[in-house]
């Protein structure tokens, strides 16, 4: 009976490999596990051992929060949760193998591991050097190996008596979107999760990014290891230089509409006091459509 609903679970899940995230799992282990399904009948499923992953995982040291910029009082507790990495040493098909988030957690839900070895799945585009292939990835998605470790510090609205630390390993490839879900996948935030999506911002040398947008982690700076603080209100923080904006193309525009507003309240109170000047120049109207038209020159 345990070999039927351990193999119909197994058959049920989605294989494919999707952008995001996934794990690495024991090369020995998954060979086994590769056997059993060629004869089912002639393996005890019930007796596969645990998964040792601790020859292919990344032993970071911890880091210890840093919050000296913030005005959070240093005697803050902090809970503290370590999400592992793969070893770069660690040899893809030789000493592990990539399954999905669906295969990994039916695995753990019959036998227990020592590490939970995330690995990282994101398109794959001329700047990305060191990947790998494997199989049941989504078309066009390679697993990436250029790797850095965050400390991420969750500041909870409205009680700073408790901090969330999260030390990872992440991909700056992954964008922002792919890297909250990330985040929330891994440490259950509750009803915060909706309030952090919609108010949230990061905050990382000196910079203040909202905490959504689909650019890559790399796009906005974050490309070694590094502290992100994040939170929903607004932190006090010494000498924010710039605060980056991914929707800058709206700002654009709105700043450009209110420049073009001004002009003509200008002209039109300068054409109001002078009104010979009327004579020699086009109506508002036709210097207002040539001003949507972004034709200054024809003015």
């Amino acid at each position: 009976m345990f070999e039927d609903d351990f193999l119909n679970g197994y058959m049920s899940k989605n294989h494919t490999i999707l952008e995001g995230y996934a794990y690495a799992i024991s090369a020995n282990w998954y060979r086994q596990f590769q056997r059993y399904l060629q004869n089912p009948s002639g393996i005890d499923a019930s007796k596969f051992n645990k998964i040792l992953n601790a020859d292919i995982v990344d032993r970071v040291i911890d880091r210890s929060v840093s919050l000296k910029q913030y005005s959070i009082l240093p005697s803050t507790q902090v809970n503290y949760d370590h999400i592992y990495g793969l070893s770069s040493e660690a040899k893809p098909m030789v000493d592990f193998f990539v399954v999905s988030i669906d295969v990994w957690h039916h695995f753990k839900k019959y036998y227990c591991s020592d590490y939970d070895i995330v690995v990282f799945v994101t398109k794959q585009h001329p700047q990305i050097k060191n990947y790998f292939f494997c199989e049941n990835l989504d078309e066009g998605l390679c697993v990436c190996r250029d790797i850095i470790n965050i400390l991420f510090v969750i500041v909870f609205p409205k009680n700073t008596d408790i901090l969330q630390a999260i030390l990872t390993p992440i991909t700056p490839w992954m964008d922002l979107i792919k890297f909250r879900t990330f985040i929330f996948a891994m440490h259950n935030l509750g009803i915060q999760t909706i309030k952090f999506s919609n108010e949230g911002f990061i905050y990382f040398n000196n910079k203040k990014v909202p905490f959504k947008g689909n650019r890559t982690l790399y796009d906005i700076g974050i490309n070694k290891d590094i502290q992100i603080v994040m939170a929903c209100q607004n932190l006090s923080m010494q000498d924010i230089e710039e605060e980056i904006e991914t929707d800058g193309e709206e700002h654009q525009l709105e700043s450009n509409l209110h420049d073009k507003q001004e002009f003509l309240e200008i002209l039109q109170k300068a054409l109001s006091e002078q009104a010979t000047i009327q004579l020699s120049v086009k109506s508002i109207q036709e210097i207002q459509q040539t001003l949507e038209k972004n034709d200054f020159f024809q003015i």
